[in-house]
């Protein structure tokens, strides 16, 4: 007879992200939160529901303070992080810097913040700043700078500064230039994703999931390379490629087809959204107050494959306000979901997403 774990025995996790606000100072064109803006719903985590995660955070090896709107936005944020850092987790955000001043990035290193992500979708200020409205590079940048100053000045090692990079298919030239740009700056880490969630039809050209082998051979190629010059910098750089739906790209297991494995460890992590709601993943719960659609399938210009507009349909397990995290976690239909992943056969709900095609050359080291 199996043994079934009490409700209130906390998994451990090796993250769980936690999304504190759904507000934004930026518009980024390919943002849900611009693109779904008359069903947004801008919220912010009250403290009370954080607090109903201290069992779980004491149990979990990191938990990332953000979701689909900026952190910063939140005017407890560095309360949200002390709290987390008490429970003895390590604690970290991503966040498009434009609320950073010297004073809060100072504020960032006392609280002992482990990592800090920057997000960029461009390498020359006009087109980061065309794609991700309401941001600058330049600024950005500045940050960077800035917090590795003041680690230096204060004698901290962290927190690790990361960049987030949006590659778009308009942005394959460009990206070259990583490299070059963010080394100098002592990053010590980028990771480099595509369009996963297309909330318009008209950005399925800008979605790089190949469709053949031969188009994943020649992005594959290209980052690649782009890897390699970083490492020649200094500079880690690692991707998450999809590879074609249905085919095994070259180094792949011979004879079968691609056992979908999600990139977002939904069997060892978890989201919790900004009203308290504990789904798999950032992608299953979005703020929305009404239906929407988003493209699947392919549709990237190139390959000639159409995208098919789908209902966005959220995965919502169970709720902080309702029920402890630990409860929700071990409650039938979570435990279903994950088991029906670690048999390589998702649940129809997450059939279709990219993130079951992504692979990583270089996997160790990644964080986010």
């Amino acid at each position: 007879m199996p043994w079934h774990w009490p409700s209130f025995a906390s998994p451990q996790l090796d993250w769980l992200q936690v999304e504190i606000s759904t507000h934004c100072n930026a518009a980024c064109l390919y943002c849900p939160r611009t693109l779904y803006a008359a069903h947004w719903r801008n919220r912010l985590m009250s403290l009370e529901d954080f607090r109903r995660l201290a069992p779980v955070l004491r149990a979990t090896r990191l938990v990332y303070l953000q979701g689909w709107g900026e952190p910063l936005t939140h005017p407890d944020f560095f309360t949200f992080a002390r709290l987390a850092k008490a429970c003895g987790c390590q604690v970290g955000t991503t966040t498009n810097g434009m609320l950073l001043s010297e004073e809060g990035c100072r504020r960032l290193i006392e609280a002992e913040i482990d990592v800090v992500g920057f997000s960029l979708a461009g390498t020359v200020a006009a087109e980061n700043d065309r794609i991700r409205r309401g941001t600058s590079l330049q600024q950005a940048l500045a940050c960077i700078e800035t917090l590795n100053r003041l680690k230096a000045q204060l004698g901290a090692d962290k927190p690790a500064v990361h960049v987030a990079y949006l590659l778009l298919r308009s942005g394959l030239a460009a990206v070259e230039a990583l490299p070059a740009l963010l080394a100098p700056l002592g990053v010590d880490q980028v990771v480099i994703s595509t369009l996963d969630l297309i909330a318009r039809q008209a950005l399925t050209v800008e979605a790089l999931a190949p469709a053949s082998l031969e188009e994943h051979a020649a992005l594959r190629q290209r980052l690649d390379a782009l890897i390699a010059a970083g490492r020649e910098q200094g500079l880690p750089i690692h991707d998450w490629l999809a590879e074609p739906q249905g085919q095994r790209s070259v180094g792949s297991a011979e004879g079968t087809a691609p056992q979908a494995a999600c990139t977002e460890n939904v069997c060892k992590a978890a989201f919790v959204a900004v009203d308290g709601g504990v789904s798999p993943c950032v992608y299953a719960n979005l703020p929305l107050a009404g239906g929407a659609i988003h493209w699947v399938g392919g549709g990237n210009g190139i390959s000639g494959i159409s995208a098919t507009a789908t209902p966005l349909r959220p995965i919502v397990f169970g709720n902080l306000q309702r029920q402890s995290f630990a409860a929700v976690w071990r409650s039938r239909a979570y435990a279903a979901f994950r088991r029906a992943h670690q048999r390589g056969r998702p649940p129809e709900q997450c059939q279709g997403c990219v993130r079951l095609r992504a692979r990583s050359v270089e996997k160790a080291g990644v964080v986010w």
